[in-house]
């Protein structure tokens, strides 16, 4: 028996294909998007796509990459929307946010109200 033969959770190192190096790069950017940091979702995408159109027999590895890019991107646009929501609710906006004694004076009112 060699080492080609040893089947781990049903696939043996011989059934994975020695290119299709978008669709492994599209997988490899989708998951580090979800994980590490959502700038990698729209390269993820991109290349799921490229992988798409010229690796077709490679669908294990574009289609999870093209979903968890996908994802990162829905939930980077959720977490806009969500932050958006809040600082209407506080009447205050992104450049308001960029005014470092504006914000203090929030704050300092904040805490006054609470306290």
């Amino acid at each position: 028996m060699a080492i080609n033969d040893t089947k781990v959770g049903g696939v043996s190192p011989a059934d994975v294909p020695k290119g299709y190096k978008l669709s492994k790069l599209s997988l490899t950017f989708g998951i580090m998007s979800l994980v590490l940091l959502p700038i990698f979702s729209v390269p993820g995408l991109i290349l799921g796509i490229m992988a798409f159109v010229k690796e077709k027999e490679a669908k294990k590895f574009y289609v999870p990459g093209i979903v968890t890019s996908a994802v990162s991107v829905a939930l980077v646009i959720i977490v806009f929307v969500l932050f958006r929501v809040i600082l209407a609710v506080f009447g205050l906006t992104f450049k308001d946010l960029t005014d470092v004694q504006y914000c203090m004076e929030v704050i300092a009112d904040f805490v006054v109200e609470h306290s």
